[in-house]
């Protein structure tokens, strides 16, 4: 029989991944493959019995999801817009940022109007508007969703806001907070047994740490 492999942790490419090294170092994990500055999407990782892989948030659950990668870190964004099978147990407290309508100054829509809204979360987009005294249509882009209300393909769009200097720079406006948005563990259920223990040291270590919320 072959040797048991090394636990797979799946990495966020992008924003998230300079809070997710730093609360995972903080766990125990070090990591120090990821300090070299080569574009390499897989690593071995053998001071931690790691294999990294580094994938794009929106790819990120389905690795997980299908135990391609055992454990990983994405946006609770992504989460609630994949809705996936996957076990959550904790939320970092770095990298947060914000769900949110944005446009134009004063273009949050009245009560009884329907506007077009852009958006690359369509999932979450409907259900924010269950609830909300106007309508929409939800426009689906995959990228620069502030274009939408500049070239007004929509009145206002759905999107993620940081600093929010992108939407301030192209005259746009934060309308409303929809969302709290923070990078989250995600663990595949077998694997979660398979690696219990493990997992758990590293979750109470980032919790005694201060890196989780």
């Amino acid at each position: 029989m072959g040797s048991k492999r090394p636990m797979r942790l799946a990495l966020p490419k992008g924003r998230n991944l300079k809070v997710t090294v730093e609360a995972l170092r903080a766990g125990g994990f070090q990591l120090a493959e990821l300090d070299s500055d080569d574009r390499k999407l897989l690593f071995q990782a053998p001071a931690d019995d790691l294999e990294i892989f580094l994938l794009k948030d929106w790819d990120l659950p389905l690795y997980v999801q299908y135990g391609i990668a055992d454990c990983g870190v994405v946006g609770s964004d992504v989460l609630e817009e994949r809705d996936g099978d996957l076990l959550v147990p904790v939320r970092l407290k770095g990298g947060g940022c914000r769900l949110s309508f944005i446009g134009p100054e004063g273009a949050l829509p009245p009560a009884g109007s329907q506007v077009r809204l852009a958006t690359k979360y369509p999932n979450v987009a409907r259900q924010v508007l269950a609830a909300k005294p106007w309508g929409a249509e939800v426009m689906k882009l995959s990228g620069s969703v502030e274009l939408g209300p500049i070239l007004n393909l929509a009145e206002i769009a759905l999107d993620i806001v940081q600093t929010g200097r992108t939407i301030r720079e192209n005259g746009l406006v934060e309308l409303e907070v929809v969302r709290e948005v923070s990078p989250c563990l995600v663990v595949n259920r077998a694997s979660y047994q398979q690696h219990r223990e493990r997992l758990t040291t590293l979750i109470r270590r980032m919790e005694e740490a201060g890196v989780v919320a």
